[in-house]
């Protein structure tokens, strides 16, 4: 959109409408309107009408506080800087996977840029999507600058996406409860070592074991909701310094020593859940949490800033506990252009922004999430921002993804696997093999 004299846009409305479980974010500039229309006179009696689109990016996200912010953002600062106004479409996460396949592998074209899920998608979308590689908008000082770039590259060494944050599960616990001179006591009389962060799975259930009092506290708390649970296995997975597939050979490996303990480390724990665990999520655990009754559960970073404004003397964060390493699952929601982009360009510009020091500084210091940066790591107003920084950062060299380039299939037969396991069918490992030799027989991770 073409503005005379200095680009200065002044916001004068958002709309936020719900569409079809979709909310879209629109900004309109101080005296512009959504469409120009010139008007042409060929003859006395004959007029005809061109319209001309604006100059607008068609951004897709799902529902969450970071597309919140990007929406934000985009509306204050991107459309300012650069004159393009910014379609944020946030969608729920029921629309969200159907819509990305829609974009990247049937070349809809309907969204400039698609954010991706980290974790889950990452995999098939640098296998299978159809992407515009970024190294046609970024400069080689930007790329530079992007944290564990290699989990974004293909393997021709292309930069297919690159993420608006860095976000990933971490452990948090009742650190009053922990640091109790009399509960350390009496844990080291029972288990015979120190009362401490658990940092591998045998731990990890003595600590809940100790604290599990019900009905007034419980030790552990893991959500059953398919969804929910299926990010908890990755968590056991990767702690086993393990994964979903092979990226050398493209095989399966679900019945793997280390997936079986992994099967076997998670499946325990509901043990020490309160009742109704079967139909909650981690967002439930969240509220449990909040009002006092579990000791510990695994959680995505997004509720530490929560943690430290109401319980600042409560709650202690630890990196996720692994038999090998710690299980660190990718978060972040990742921007790719697809090839069908109808404004590629508009869609380099937005990406470019996104990834610039000042949008990845505010973000971070408003949602307590990592900047993807190397540099704003570094600054100092972002370690202020972020109590136990330090703990935070030395998780993130774990970070890793599920191998496998169909995530949503992968997940219905672990959650069936996990059930199996919970109402007695089968033991952990029996439930492992049934994955790799019945369930997905005949199946390759890589497809």
């Amino acid at each position: 959109m073409k503005i005379q004299g200095a680009i200065t846009l002044v916001i004068v409305a958002v709309i936020a409408a719900v569409v079809g479980g979709a909310i879209v974010y629109v900004a309109t500039p101080a005296g512009a309107a959504p469409t120009t229309t010139t008007t042409t006179t060929i003859a006395p009696t004959t007029t005809t009408t061109t319209t001309i689109a604006p100059n607008v990016v068609r951004v897709l996200c799902v529902a969450g506080p970071e597309s919140d912010i990007l929406a934000k953002y985009a509306v204050q600062d991107f459309e300012s800087a650069t004159g393009i106004t910014a379609s944020i479409e946030i969608v729920s996460r029921s629309l969200w996977s159907g819509r990305i396949v829609k974009e990247l592998i049937e070349d809809a074209g309907i969204y400039d840029v698609v954010m991706v899920g980290g974790g889950d998608d990452l995999c098939w979308v640098k296998a299978k999507g159809h992407t515009i590689p970024l190294e046609t908008y970024l400069t080689e000082e930007e790329m530079e600058k992007i944290y564990l770039r290699e989990l974004w590259t293909t393997e021709n060494g292309n930069l297919m996406g690159v993420p608006q944050y860095i976000n990933f599960p971490m452990l948090f616990y009742r650190k009053d409860l922990l640091e109790d001179p009399t509960e350390k006591a009496n844990f080291l009389a029972r288990y015979g070592y120190e009362l401490k962060p658990p940092t591998n799975y045998d731990e990890l259930y003595d600590v809940a074991e100790f604290f599990n009092r019900p009905p007034d506290l419980y030790g552990f708390f893991l959500g059953g909701v398919d969804w929910s649970v299926n990010c908890d296995h990755t968590y056991y997975m990767y702690g086993m310094g393990s994964n979903y597939g092979d990226l050398e050979t493209g095989h399966l490996t679900l019945n793997t020593p280390e997936a079986k303990r992994a099967m076997e480390a998670l499946t325990r724990m509901v043990a020490f859940n309160p009742p109704g665990w079967e139909t909650m999520s981690f967002f439930d655990g969240d509220q449990y949490m909040l009002n006092g009754k579990v000791f510990m559960y695994l959680n995505w970073s997004y509720i530490w800033k929560t943690f430290c404004e109401q319980m600042p003397d409560n709650i202690g964060v630890a990196p996720l506990p692994g038999d090998v390493q710690p299980g660190e699952h990718l978060g972040a929601f990742v921007a790719v252009i697809p090839e069908a982009a109808p404004d590629p360009d508009a869609a380099g510009a937005f990406i470019k922004w996104m990834i610039s020091n000042d949008y990845q500084k505010k973000q971070s210091i408003e949602t307590g999430d990592m900047p993807m940066r190397t540099d704003t790591l570094e600054d100092p107003d972002v370690k202020a921002a972020i109590n136990d920084y330090d703990v935070f950062k030395s998780a993130m060299p774990y970070l890793t993804f599920r191998h496998c380039t169909w995530p949503g299939e992968l997940q219905g037969g672990l959650y069936e696997a996990m059930c199996k396991v919970w109402d007695g069918t089968m033991t952990p490992a029996e439930a492992c093999d049934w994955l790799q030799n019945v369930k997905f027989a005949g199946r390759e991770a890589i497809e």
